[in-house]
């Protein structure tokens, strides 16, 4: 494998992992075909290409190319195309609008434009002093159960020892 291929490679993953897609789709073409003669590194490109396509939406690209890695010369990248074509081709399943919430887009919204629900404006300063509190009530203390069932335990286990 040659240099420019692992580079290509590299940043077609990272652009994968950051969700820009078609920068992704785009490196990692350009990676396989520079890889055509390792059928190893070729499949690996490929693979990944074919999860860029179904992240972007492209699942027609996805499965066509998923069809095409079912020929080729590796046998891992054989299997993997396998599994990812039964992935991509499962029925998707309904889901009722009430099962889930939807995320509004927040991205046409600037930085500065958004205030938190949750954030306090700054308090008036009230003309009435604030009234005194009470202090709450002395807490008293609750007999303990345990205490006296194991005291009358002994009780009665002394009481038999005595008699007997």
């Amino acid at each position: 494998m040659t240099d420019a291929v692992a580079a290509l490679f590299q940043q077609g993953q990272q652009a994968f992992e950051r969700g820009n897609y078609q920068q992704s789709i785009a490196l990692l073409g350009q990676a396989a075909a520079l890889a055509e003669g390792n059928a190893v590194r070729s499949g690996e490109i490929s693979l990944w290409l074919v999860t860029a396509y179904s992240a972007a939406g492209d699942q027609g690209a996805a499965v066509s190319l998923c069809r095409q890695l079912q020929r080729h010369p590796d046998h891992h990248t054989r299997q993997e195309s396998r599994r990812l074509l039964a992935i991509l081709e499962a029925p998707q399943l309904k889901r009722r609008p009430e099962w889930y919430s939807e995320i509004p887009d927040l991205s046409h919204v600037g930085d500065r434009a958004y205030t938190s629900p949750y954030s306090r404006s700054p308090k008036k300063p009230s003309a009435a002093p604030p009234k005194p509190q009470e202090p709450p009530p002395p807490a008293t203390p609750l007999p303990n159960a345990f205490i006296w069932l194991a005291l009358t335990g002994l009780g009665v286990v002394t009481l038999l020892a005595a008699w007997l």
